[in-house]
């Protein structure tokens, strides 16, 4: 059995050993957001031009034609050449299908996918005019992109830290407590902007005049966001 003076000083040590360790373990997590509101520099457009004829090299010849009148109508909206890409030539049969499990062969549909970069997206309505007045050509998606997206994005998360550190600071001092470090820091949740723009349904738009068409065409800024978790360590302020 130990004498009871070196128990005394055991159990001194032990209370204040978790004393210490809890003081150095006293903290406040928190979630910071930040969000900042930018224009794209420029908006990218998937297109896939396609035909179906009886005679699959007939059907090639009208998608060479499509790609052909989409090239120069894009040159005259100040497209470069650098700016459309097209890597991508597809063919497959094209079939009706019947009762009784009969099926009746229409022809070869051949698709070619471009890619339009369009630097000046003022000229976005004037474009989809002219692209949606072949009946070869579908848009299938459209994404909007800046120069320099991470720089924009660090500006959010920049935001994103400074408000967690002001609610951690306001938590800490309403419980008399100050804030002395950071334990951890995790992104959340964060993510590109998502496009945002008024505009019609492809189809509608066939269905409009171009003066109607144009009018209703409009990028607007889009909101990039930035999410993180952050744990600071407290101690009693003095």
């Amino acid at each position: 059995m130990k004498p009871l003076h070196i128990l005394f000083i055991s159990l001194c040590l032990t209370s204040a050993s978790a004393m210490a360790s809890e003081a150095i373990n006293a903290y406040v997590e928190v979630s910071g957001y930040g969000e900042i509101e930018a224009m794209p520099d420029y908006l990218t457009l998937s297109v896939e031009l396609s035909d179906v004829q009886k005679d699959v090299e007939a059907a090639k010849d009208r998608v060479d034609l499509a790609y052909a009148d989409l090239t120069k109508a894009a040159k005259k909206l100040g497209i470069a050449a650098k700016d459309i890409e097209s890597f991508r030539v597809n063919n497959y049969p094209q079939w009706n299908y019947l009762p009784n499990n009969k099926r009746e062969f229409i022809g070869h549909r051949v698709t070619r996918s471009v890619t339009l970069n369009l630097r000046d997206i003022t000229r976005y309505g004037a474009l989809l005019e002219a692209l949606m007045k072949d009946e070869r050509v579908q848009v299938s998606g459209t994404q909007l992109k800046f120069n320099d997206l991470e720089a924009l994005q660090n500006k959010a998360q920049k935001l994103a830290l400074l408000n967690a550190r002001e609610k951690a600071k306001f938590m800490a001092e309403t419980l008399d407590q100050a804030v002395d470090g950071v334990v951890f820091i995790q992104e959340q949740g964060n993510y590109s902007p998502q496009p945002r723009m008024v505009m019609m349904e492809a189809q509608s738009m066939r269905a409009k005049s171009s003066a109607d068409a144009g009018s209703e065409m409009s990028v607007q800024e889009q909101t990039i966001e930035r999410q993180v978790q952050v744990r600071f360590s407290i101690t009693p302020s003095k």
